[in-house]
């Protein structure tokens, strides 16, 4: 059976970067096209990155558990690691998210809008290096690859 994980985490990653990116557009160019983009790409790039994370869990349970596990328990340590990154940023985005859908102006209020885009900030910024931890596992380790 092959990794499941891979192919769920692109689309996630994508959508969650977009979203930020088109809030700074729509303040940018001032038009709400792109506020309302920037909020389904968030919407959808949180419920994709459940996804992402169960995909995740069972992969990660599979190489680890079953009889061909790596003895190697440094192994453990990156995979703990690369999973809190990306468990904190779904939880950051989902705040993002529950402040959009509790102020769905949020854009046009100077205050609330730092603190937003402070999320997005964070939440990339955890999305980036939970990334890199995952190349680590998959071509430093070689993880996913031979199952």
């Amino acid at each position: 059976m092959s990794a499941l994980h891979p192919f769920t985490v692109h689309f996630p990653l994508a959508l969650l970067l977009a979203s930020g990116l088109f809030s700074l557009l729509a303040l940018r160019r001032g038009e709400p096209g792109w506020a309302t983009s920037a909020y389904h790409c968030l919407l959808i790039g949180w419920l994709a990155g459940f996804v992402a994370v169960l995909s995740g869990m069972l992969d990660a349970l599979r190489q680890l558990i079953g009889p061909d596990a790596p003895r190697d328990t440094s192994l453990i340590g990156w995979v703990n690691a690369h999973a809190v990154t990306n468990l904190a940023a779904l939880v950051v985005y989902g705040q993002a998210l529950l402040r959009r859908r509790r102020q769905p102006a949020i854009l046009d209020d100077p205050v609330a809008r730092r603190g937003y885009l402070w999320l997005h900030a964070i939440g990339a910024l955890l999305l980036i290096v939970g990334g890199w931890l995952g190349g680590q596992l998959v071509y430093r380790f070689g993880m996913g690859l031979a199952s």
